[in-house]
């Protein structure tokens, strides 16, 4: 009986029931983190493509609600927008690189693009946005209407 209650260390079984205990812990902290790791990171993509279609929509209204003239491209893909003093600035959206871009300098508006589509209805201008879809984001399409006080020129 001494020799029971004097007894230091543990035994193999106790061992063994530490470690799986351990290792499970360990296996749900990682799951955890990971979990979190792909959240942030879709969350980071998701305010990129939100914040890009922000750019757009400000950009496009704030020079559509200038423009004394405005025309739009046969295929509807492009916008040009004209001054009094004789200044041109056109937008177009470019299929092949998901972008919305100055036509004269080639400068990017907006990215991460997959359409944009200019129209007009009784001085209004339509333009429909659908964004790509990313790792975890949905495409989703976007419709914003400006109301114009220049002479529009459909085309």
């Amino acid at each position: 009986m001494k020799y029971l209650i004097n007894r230091k260390g543990f035994s193999l079984v106790e061992l063994l029931m530490v470690l799986g205990l351990t290792g499970i812990v360990i296996a749900a902290v990682y799951m955890v983190y990971c979990s979190g790791v792909k959240a942030w990171i879709r969350a980071g993509e998701q305010m990129e493509v939100q914040q890009n279609l922000r750019i757009a929509m400000d950009t496009l209204s704030s020079a559509i609600r200038r423009a004394d003239v405005i025309r739009i491209a046969p295929g509807k893909r492009e916008i040009v927008l004209e001054s009094h003093d004789g200044t041109t600035k056109a937008y177009k959206f470019d299929p092949a690189s998901g972008e919305i871009r100055i036509s004269q300098s080639g400068a990017t508006v907006s990215m991460h693009i997959q359409d944009c589509r200019f129209s007009c209805a009784d001085n209004l201008i339509t333009v429909e946005i659908t964004t790509k879809s990313m790792r975890g984001i949905d495409q989703a399409r976007y419709i914003f209407r400006i109301n114009a006080r220049g002479k529009i020129n459909d085309g």
